[in-house]
Parts: C-alpha cells; sequence; structure tokens
C-alpha cells in the first residue's frame, strides 16, 4: 500500500536528493583549497518528472541518477579554483531545508495512516 502512495514516493526521493545534493556540497568544501577545482552542484528537484518517472514505473531507477552540473556563475580565484565557501553554505541551507521538508512530509503522512487505522 505504501509503495502506492504519490506523496511517500516524492518526500523518498526529494529526501535522496537532499542527501545527494548536500554530499556535492561537503565535497566542493573540501576542495576549496584545491587548485583548478571546479564546484559542482546537483540539477534540481523536479516533482513532475518524479512523478512521470513514477508512472512508467522507473521510480527505482530515477533514486541513483542525480545529474551533477559545474557552477558557472562563480568567478574562479586565481588558483583557477571556482569553489565559494559562502555560496556552498547556502546551498548546504538549501539541501537542509529540503531534506527537513521531505522528512516532515513523510512524517505527517505516517501519521495519518496511523490515525485512520486508529493507532497512535
Amino acid at each position: 500500500m505504501a509503495d502506492s502512495l504519490s506523496i511517500l514516493n516524492l518526500a523518498s526521493a526529494l529526501a535522496r536528493h537532499s542527501a545527494q545534493r548536500h554530499k556535492v556540497v561537503a565535497e566542493n568544501i573540501a576542495n576549496a583549497d584545491t587548485p583548478g577545482y571546479k564546484a559542482r552542484d546537483v540539477e534540481r528537484f523536479d516533482a513532475e518528472k518524479a512523478l512521470r518517472a513514477k508512472k512508467r514505473g522507473e521510480m527505482r531507477s530515477l533514486q541513483g541518477r542525480v545529474a551533477e552540473m559545474l557552477i558557472e556563475d562563480v568567478q574562479a580565484s586565481p588558483n583557477g579554483n571556482t569553489v565559494s565557501i559562502e555560496d556552498q553554505m547556502v546551498r548546504a541551507t538549501e539541501a537542509q531545508a529540503s531534506h527537513d521538508a521531505a522528512i516532515s512530509i513523510y512524517r505527517k503522512s505516517m501519521d495519518l495512516m496511523r490515525m485512520s487505522l486508529g493507532r497512535k
């Protein structure tokens, strides 16, 4: 039953996407002093794309495919590095907020299901 609930699938996909984005941000910060390192990010989470994948039965394959891309709008330092710590902190905060929202949606959905079954 839980597999057929789109809201739970979306919340799960959003949580995985947020975790992947946080991983990429952490890698960027770890390489902030590496000469020539190009900062990366993941493409934005697209709920419509996730729903279409679910309808086609491709949700499992979608979960592992988060496309990474170079961040183009940051000026490189003299050593060629494009990591901006401030920018990465903003991206980390966005990833955390997305993850918190996904977990909250998942938790509230489970609470509603438990309540409808007469459980606490």
